[in-house]
Parts: C-alpha cells; structure tokens; sequence
C-alpha cells in the first residue's frame, strides 16, 4: 500500500505553532516595552594626594571643607520601547551610598533631546530625580559631588512595568568573554607558530620555506604569543580577580601547549625535509 504525504496537515500543523508562538513573542515583548538603564560613566577623586603628608591640600564648596570629595557621573537612558510617563512613577529616582558617604552637591549636565525638564535635589544620604515624561532613547547625564567614605551608590525608583532599574558600572573594566576568547585564540596560534619556526630553522638548508622569512616570523609569532598571553591574564583577572597571582602556571600552560602543537604541526605538515646525504650519513 503506498503512503502519500498530506502537505495540507504539514501546513495546519505550522500554523498552529505560529498561532501559538506570536502571543508568547508579544507578551515577551511588552515585558520589555518599558526599560530604564543607569551608567556609571565615572568616578573620580577631587582630592588625590589627600594621603600624601607632604601636601596640604583642602577642598571646600560653599565655604564647607570636604573629607575624601570625588566627583561621579551618571547616564540615564529609557531603553524601552515605550515612554515612562510621569503617571508611571510610584516614587522617584533614588541615589544612596554606602555607611559613612555623603551627598553634597548634584545637577543635570546634559539631556538628550534637550530641554529635558529634569528636576534634582539632594541631601546628605539620597539624590532624588522628580517623574518627568521619559521617551524612548531618551538621555540624561548628571553628577553628583560625594564626602567621606569613597563612594558606592546605588539606584532605584518604583515604576510601572519595571522590576528594577538595570545598572552598569562602565568606569571600571570588567573584561569581555569575547575579547579573552579572541586573545586565547591568537595566543595559542602564536606560539604554536613560533615554536614551529623554532624546529624548523636549525634546518634551515632543507626547509620547504625561505630560512630569512621564518626567522622574521619566528620573532613576530613571539612576540605576538607573549603580548596575548599577557591580555590572557589581564582579563582572566579583570573577570574572576586573584589571577595574576597565577601569571607564570598559566603563561607556562600556554608555552607547553605551544611547543607541543608546534610539533604537531611540523611533523603533520613535513614541513622538514630530509637528505638522502643525512640518510646515508646516519647509517
């Protein structure tokens, strides 16, 4: 008995997928219509020889002297698809810090479409932003002037279709899993290069390869492998901490790995050649 194949069962079949997958994609998405997203752009001491005895150095504002001052910036930004309406504020914008921190001074340096009406005040332990009408795309970047312990702010605000406000601390690097991916690649590729030249050179009158150019390689694939591993480390400690500690077990890793594939390669690829003049030589 031979079977046919019904396509218009295949066909109901993926519409009732899709049926079912838009509402998902859609309430998805309206999860996400509404967004706030704080940066902090940077943080930076008004006072840094503070620590240093042969200086007296003193910073005041409005005549009251400053204990440790630093000044931070921040960038807020409705990343949304929706406007946040001032409606949509249960309660302001908040900044706190940590115990012993004190606010003294802050202020709007820059909207984006201009003529935000963006309203600031502070007092010693908060920074409050009142509601304003808030578009998607929207920019507001301000300052605040800091006293006492070196600061670490938070942010919050009770907002409707918003769980919590995302914040990023861009002023310190945190390291890229792509960019350490990368410089790994590079590092081992390198050093498996270099170590190839290096077996290869001492042969240098049966190379398959010009001897004056896998000398310049040589040094270059080096130099390469060091300045890789080097970034290796320095993002492995940017992302996990404690790791630079570690420096010579890891570059020692990369190094074994790189004369071991460097092997491999030459004898893979016969990159050397052998004489009959060695052959009868050696017997």
């Amino acid at each position: 008995m031979k079977r046919s194949f019904d396509w218009k069962y295949l066909l109901a079949t993926a519409l009732a997928v899709v049926g079912l997958a838009i509402p998902v994609y859609l309430w998805q998405f309206d999860l996400q219509s509404h967004d706030l997203s704080a940066r902090l752009v940077s943080s930076s001491s008004l006072q840094p020889f503070a620590s240093a005895k042969i200086y007296d150095v003193k910073v005041t504002l409005n005549g009251v002297q400053l204990a440790n001052p630093h000044f931070t910036s921040f960038e807020l930004i409705n990343s949304g698809s929706k406007p946040i309406l001032n409606s949509d504020f249960e309660s302001p914008i908040e900044l706190s810090g940590n115990n012993g921190l004190e606010f003294v001074s802050a202020r709007v340096d820059y909207t984006d479409p201009k003529e935000i009406p963006v309203k600031i005040s502070v007092d010693s332990k908060h920074v409050s932003i009142s509601p304003f009408l808030f578009n998607p795309k929207d920019k507001v970047v301000f300052s605040v002037i800091t006293s006492g312990a070196n600061p670490v702010i938070s942010i919050k605000a009770r907002i409707a279709g918003i769980r919590e406000i995302t914040f990023v601390d861009a002023s310190v690097d945190r390291g890229s899993p792509t960019r350490l991916a990368t410089y790994f690649i590079l590092g081992l590729s390198a050093l498996a290069a270099y170590f190839s030249y290096i077996l290869i050179i001492p042969k240098r009158r049966s190379i398959l390869l010009d001897w004056r150019f896998a000398l310049a390689s040589t040094v270059g694939c080096g130099l390469g492998g060091i300045l890789a591993m080097g970034k290796v480390v320095e993002d492995l400690d940017r992302m996990f901490g404690g790791v630079s500690g570690y420096a010579a077990w890891i570059s020692g890793g990369l190094v074994a790995f790189g004369v071991g594939a460097g092997d491999v390669i030459v004898r893979k690829l016969r990159l050397i050649k052998v004489d009959k003049g060695d052959d009868d030589g050696s017997t």
